[in-house]
């Protein structure tokens, strides 16, 4: 009996031992790729094609990075020689064409530059101007009729080189003419 018993033991540890690896190769099977559906294999495959198009998408920027450069360069140094003054002589030369040509009177000029020696932001003055800028305040009166008052204002915001309004003041009138302060903003190229 105890011989039958022994036997009985051996097959049922057989037994088990076959079931486990039934298991172990249907678990197998179950999270291999062979093991899915082939809607799961397609929306895997869904799922890894635009995550592809967008990294693809991510790294375009970087390539050709070295011509890009180059070409803002070229740009920027466009931009500079034709939207930027490197004098005050050029600036009051060309805000004294468009008073000529709009017809007004200027009465004042101030230039109020904005750098400041004891700046903490490292290569920018207090205008937020790049290292090699400089950061330009200008306040002109100008005197006039509305009409070319207007129409002075409107020549400096469509002129070639850099001047943006920051404002524009009522300061008086005296018959027909109409004093404005104007006040622009700009960047002079670094010597």
């Amino acid at each position: 009996m105890i011989g039958e018993m022994r036997d009985l033991r051996t097959q049922l540890l057989i037994v088990v031992g076959v079931l486990l690896l039934v298991d172990f190769g249907a678990a197998a099977l179950l999270l291999s790729p062979a093991g899915r559906s082939r809607n799961a294999r397609l929306h895997e495959y869904e799922r890894l094609c635009v995550e592809r198009q967008a990294k693809t998408l991510a790294d375009a920027p970087a390539k050709d990075i070295e011509k890009k450069i180059a070409e803002a360069r070229e740009q920027e140094t466009g931009f500079d020689q034709d939207r930027l003054a490197h004098r005050y002589s050029a600036m009051s030369e060309e805000i004294a064409r468009i008073a000529q040509d709009a017809g007004v009177g200027v009465s004042s000029v101030k230039y109020d530059e904005g750098k400041s020696e004891g700046s903490k932001s490292e290569g920018k003055n207090e205008k937020n101007a790049l290292q090699g800028y400089t950061a330009l305040g200008i306040t002109i009166a100008i005197h006039g009729n509305y009409e070319q008052d207007i129409r002075f204002i409107n020549a400096v915001e469509r002129q070639k080189m850099l001047l943006l309004i920051d404002g524009v003041s009522f300061g008086g009138m005296k018959g027909d003419t109409l004093t404005v302060s104007v006040h622009l903003s700009t960047y002079m190229r670094g010597q």
